[in-house]
């Protein structure tokens, strides 16, 4: 999971800052759309682990 935040972050970072070529950006948005989707399916896969959990008594 760590990979992935860390990939989303990278390519912000790339479109933000770097100078890309139109293919080269489109390529790196869409990257970016697969591991935000990705990122997406893994939260709520986490959220619903931890609602299914009890709270401490």
């Amino acid at each position: 999971m760590l990979a992935n935040y860390d990939e989303i972050h990278q390519l912000r970072a790339e479109l933000a800052a770097c100078n890309l070529t139109p293919s080269e950006r489109a390529a790196a948005q869409a990257e970016l759309d697969k591991h935000l989707a990705e990122q997406a399916v893994l939260d709520r896969q986490f959220d619903a682990a931890v609602s299914e959990k009890e709270p401490p008594s």
